[in-house]
């Protein structure tokens, strides 16, 4: 969940939430983990942290950090927030915006799609 996702589409994550999935922590404004300071990093997980509590009631304990970018210190700064740092083994590419089918197909025939994917 990024911060700004939650605040534009809270009945979304409400039923997201309702539905029994796990929700996860991926920043507030999506930036660049590793050119923020270790307090920069705490500040966009706390931020995405509180506005999901408050819609939810749900205390989120994964992070997948944005661009798939991490290195040392953002993982330091996650453990310190109480976040555990994940990543993707399918990559939808949502992001290049191809559209729904191509998304659907992207994720459905991966070969690494199986249970516990993300």
């Amino acid at each position: 969940m990024c911060g700004y996702w939650v605040e534009d589409y809270p009945e979304e994550v409400k039923k997201i939430a309702e539905a029994g999935h796990d929700l996860g922590n991926h920043s507030a404004t999506h930036p660049h983990m590793s050119q923020l300071s270790k307090e920069q990093i705490k500040e966009e997980l706390q931020s995405a942290h509180q506005k999901v509590k408050d819609l939810t009631g749900i205390d989120m304990e994964l992070f997948r950090p944005p661009f798939g970018e991490y290195d040392n210190k953002t993982i330091e700064a996650a453990q310190e927030t109480g976040y555990y740092t994940i990543q993707w083994d399918v990559d939808s590419l949502d992001w290049k915006e191809l559209g729904v089918e191509h998304e659907i197909n992207q994720v459905l025939n991966h070969k690494h799609l199986g249970n516990g994917s993300i």
